[in-house]
């Protein structure tokens, strides 16, 4: 590795060496070879995904098409049952008294073998059709032997209920074919006598597993994808392949995605990437699954690509040819010049030529550098400025309202003198004191939300002693916030708005609630009266005015609105709400700086 950066630099030197012309070529033969691999490798994987989607679409059609095949199979064998219980010959045999008589009852097995063996001949799925007697007699469609009874642990299932039809997962029968055994699904259905309603017996009606796998062998989805079914559990129950049936798929990547859902998604199986697309049959609780192998859908795909990448070959070849024709008129440092001046243009001063070229092109892009440099610094001192004039506008228009609420206490003063109330003479002397203490702040115009809190709280305690008990307010606010940031004079202007266009005309008791909580990174701020509240015209005209007035309503939101943008961005602010007859509610939102920190 130490090798590596010195060859690099030498690399570098021999390409800044290079004149303009071979510079061009080899750059624009790299850039486009390279071009032309990237698109060639997002056309793949763009054409491979709508290829897979389209896969997985019309792989789900077809489960949807077994899945209806397979239900009406299975409806159809619930009325094949239906009809076979409800058959007289079999309800007359089976309600007869049991007899000792061979021949009689050599009789009944043939009069009922052949009712099951008329509705079983016509219908090629069913594989058997076996009826069991509450004497443990069963009797049989034909062509079955080596029967087993399974009534007992059926009739078991179905309890003490009159009725009902219950279907077995696939396992092997219980009967012998042909000498042969299998693999069946079985409806089991309880039956009665149509005349006394007494429980007569057990009638089951087996399905070949063969009969269901041939209802989706056929299904093309691909030269080796195939299509399977297994059971909530996991177990395969029913497969073309039968040397996997009643094996498992929990150990396959996709088992649980699969049985839980729906849809299509690509695993890596066997050490290749497939995919799998699951149906669920809820009949059985039964997932229909079908596997196709990624390569055999992005097979013409690849085709599509390497045929891409000998046309782009061509095209590199061509284009460099053209390249050497043009080099002496076009220049990568001009082009880079042209784009970094149209970024400027487009307002972008955070642009810098890196231009290495040692010709007079470099000496271009270093004066232009210069020239940007030059020209950023002085947008930001022409920003700054109309930041300070804006502040000094502001602090103009607070240091307006200051005068105004101290006419107005002095005033409140000479009235107490007069009724010779002397000790709230004395109280509210020392809140006015107290109050223009923290106004002055030392000249700082960021302070602390506890001081903050105590200016507003002097403030409203000079308004209750100036107005007695027309006025009440409470203060709730979070224990930590008070180490946070403000900008003095935040609440103040806000209760006083409320108190002189919210209470001063409303009958009765005013009320102010102050409180704070912290949300995030954020403090929120909140400021309510039950005033005669704002009309919704004015409302939405409070934030919108270009020029501020003193004597217009909302002054004080506006300013402090103002102001919060000016020293903590745009996204900070107040929001106002206001239900005219009832109220409004100033909520405030400030970034949680600590004491210390930013925006000072």
């Amino acid at each position: 590795m130490s090798g590596y950066p010195r060859f690099r630099t030498k690399l570098e030197e021999y390409y800044y060496s290079l004149s303009i012309n071979k510079k061009i070529t080899l750059s624009f033969m790299v850039a486009l070879s390279m071009l032309i691999i990237l698109l060639a490798v997002f056309a793949f994987r763009i054409s491979s995904g709508i290829l897979i989607d389209k896969a997985i679409e019309n792989t789900a059609q077809n489960l949807k098409l077994v899945s209806e095949k397979l239900e009406i199979i299975f409806d159809n064998a619930e009325n094949y049952s239906k009809i076979a219980i409800t058959n007289n010959t079999i309800q007359e045999v089976i309600s007869e008294p049991q007899t000792k008589d061979q021949l009689d009852n050599y009789n009944k097995n043939f009069a009922i073998q052949e009712s099951l063996r008329n509705i079983v001949d016509s219908k090629t799925f069913v594989d058997a059709l076996i009826v069991y007697d509450l004497h443990r007699n069963i009797y049989n469609s034909g062509n079955l032997g080596n029967i087993r009874n399974v009534s007992d642990v059926h009739f078991k299932a179905f309890g003490n209920s009159l009725y009902g039809v219950a279907w077995e997962n696939t396992k092997p029968s219980n009967y012998l074919k042909g000498n042969d055994s299998r693999n069946v699904i079985s409806l089991f259905q309880k039956f009665n006598s149509a005349k006394t309603g007494q429980t007569l017996g057990l009638i089951q009606l087996s399905i070949d597993e063969n009969y269901i796998a041939n209802q989706y062998s056929n299904i093309d989805i691909g030269a080796s994808g195939h299509i399977f079914i297994v059971n909530k559990d996991g177990i395969v129950a029913s497969d073309t392949r039968k040397e996997k049936l009643y094996t498992a798929i929990g150990n396959d990547e996709y088992a649980s995605w699969a049985i839980g859902n729906e849809g299509g998604k690509v695993f890596h199986l066997d050490g290749k990437d497939v995919l799998v697309v699951a149906k669920s049959y809820p009949r059985f609780d039964w997932v229909i699954i079908g596997i196709v192998p990624i390569y055999e859908i992005t097979k013409d795909n690849r085709v599509l690509t390497d045929k891409f990448f000998a046309i782009g070959a061509l095209f590199v070849l061509a284009a460099v040819v053209l390249t050497l024709l043009i080099a002496k008129s076009i220049t990568s440092p001009l082009n880079e010049i042209k784009k970094t001046v149209q970024n400027v243009q487009d307002g972008n001063l955070d642009v810098w030529l890196n231009v290495k070229s040692r010709d007079e092109i470099g000496a271009l892009a270093k004066e232009f550098n210069k020239m940007v440099g030059k020209t950023k610094l002085l947008m930001e001192n022409i920003i700054e400025e109309q930041r300070k004039k804006k502040e000094y506008e502001l602090a103009v228009m607070q240091s307006q309202i200051n005068p105004h609420f101290l006419y107005n206490t002095l005033e409140s003063i000479c009235g107490l003198a007069d009724l010779k109330r002397n000790s709230d003479i004395v109280k509210i002397v020392n809140q006015l004191a107290q109050f223009y203490r923290g106004v002055l702040s030392k000249g700082s115009a960021i302070i602390t939300l506890e001081d903050e809190i105590v200016i507003t709280q002097t403030y409203l305690e000079i308004l209750k002693i100036r107005y007695r008990d027309q006025i009440s307010y409470t203060l709730d606010f979070e224990p930590n916030m008070y180490r946070y940031k403000t900008i003095k004079l935040l609440l103040q202007p806000i209760v006083e708005n409320s108190i002189y266009h919210g209470l001063k005309n409303k009958r009765g008791k005013g009320r102010i609630d102050i409180h704070g909580r912290i949300h995030g990174a954020s403090l929120m701020l909140c400021v309510s009266d039950n005033g005669i509240g704002i009309p919704k015209e004015r409302l939405d005209q409070i934030f919108k005015a270009k020029e501020i007035q003193p004597s217009q309503n909302g002054f004080g939101l506006n300013v402090t609105n103002e102001r919060i943008k000016l020293y903590f961005g745009p996204e900070y602010g107040l929001e106002l709400e206001s239900v005219f007859g009832e109220g409004t509610t100033v909520r405030i939102t400030l970034p949680a700086l600590e004491t210390g920190g930013a925006a000072e």
